[in-house]
C-alpha cells in the first residue's frame, strides 16, 4: 500500500483544514435594545468548569460592536434547513437593517442574560463576557455560559439526535454541508 501524497496549502487557508464546522448564529444586542445576528463557525468550548465557549469575532463586525456594549451574546446551533436564513444574515449588516424584522426571526425569551435566543434554532447558549483576547484580524470573546437550552426533538444521550435533525456545518467560503452518524 503507498503512502498517501500532500499539498502544500496556502497559510491563509489553514482553518479550511480544520472544518467542517458548526454553524452558529450569534446573536447581539445594542444598547437601544435591538437585537442583531451574524452566522459564526469559529466557535469552540474551552472550558467545562467553569463552562466557557469562545467564538472569534471580527472588530470590524457590527456584532463585535454590540457584545463590546452589553457584555453578552447567545450562540445558537442551526439546522440544515436554516441554511438560507444563514446567507441572509451573513450578507447583511446589522448596523443597516433590523435582521429579526427583516428575515422574520423569530426570538426566544433568555433566561439568564438579556440578548435572545432564536426560536427554531437546535439550541441556546446564553454567554456573559469573561474575556476577550485580540487574535490577529479576530477578537476571540470568551463566553461564561450562563443558561444552555436544546430543543427535545434534537436531544438523546445527551447528544444530537442525528437521526432527527441534520445540524448545519461550514466547509469554508460558501459550501456548507450536514452531519451524519456512523
Amino acid at each position: 500500500m503507498s503512502l498517501p501524497e500532500y499539498v502544500e496549502v496556502v497559510t491563509r487557508q489553514h482553518t479550511r483544514l480544520l472544518h467542517p464546522k458548526l454553524v452558529v448564529l450569534v446573536v447581539s444586542i445594542g444598547k437601544d435594545g435591538r437585537a442583531n445576528v451574524m452566522p459564526a463557525a469559529w466557535v469552540t468550548p474551552v472550558s467545562v468548569n467553569p463552562p466557557l465557549v469562545a467564538v472569534a469575532i471580527s472588530p470590524k463586525r457590527y456584532t463585535y460592536k454590540l457584545i463590546k456594549e452589553s457584555g453578552e451574546f447567545t450562540l445558537n446551533p442551526v439546522e440544515a434547513t436554516m441554511l438560507g436564513l444563514v446567507e441572509e444574515t451573513g450578507s447583511t449588516s446589522g448596523s443597516e437593517i433590523d435582521k429579526f424584522k427583516a428575515y422574520g426571526i423569530e426570538s426566544l425569551t433568555p433566561l439568564r442574560v438579556k440578548v435572545p435566543c432564536i426560536r427554531n434554532s437546535l439550541a441556546c447558549i446564553e454567554c456573559r463576557v469573561a474575556a476577550e483576547y485580540p487574535c490577529g484580524d479576530h477578537s476571540l470573546f470568551v463566553g461564561e455560559v450562563l443558561a444552555a437550552r436544546v430543543r427535545r426533538d434534537a436531544w438523546k444521550n445527551s447528544l444530537y439526535d442525528l437521526s432527527k435533525v441534520r445540524p448545519l456545518l461550514h466547509l469554508g467560503g460558501e459550501e456548507y454541508t450536514s452531519a451524519c452518524k456512523f
